[in-house]
């Protein structure tokens, strides 16, 4: 069904796709985009914790693939949008002055 390399490569993905998007959104639409970025990465963090909580004892092959999703594409997403957007934030903000 899928490799290896498709777990190795996910976290890689979703940083690189992640700043990109959060310099996009910081850089050229705004603030209020940024936030919202980030606030449905996190909504859909959300969902997959509550797709982890709701596991039972016997049932952990069903973790596995809210885990997978959410450690390896989701939190590496979150995180490289709030730092590309900090990026793309500041470049708007020297963009104005000069």
């Amino acid at each position: 069904m899928v490799d290896i390399a498709t777990f190795a490569y996910l976290p890689l993905v979703s940083l690189i796709l992640g700043a990109l998007s959060g310099f996009v959104a910081g850089r050229w639409i705004g603030t209020k985009g940024l936030l919202w970025l980030i606030g449905l990465t996190s909504a859909g963090a959300l969902v997959l914790i509550v797709m982890l909580t709701g596991v039972g004892t016997g049932e952990e092959e069903q973790a596995f693939g809210p885990f997978v999703w959410l450690t390896g594409a989701v939190l590496p997403f979150l995180f490289a949008v709030i730092m590309g957007g900090v990026g793309g934030r500041s470049l708007a903000g020297r963009a104005a002055h000069d």
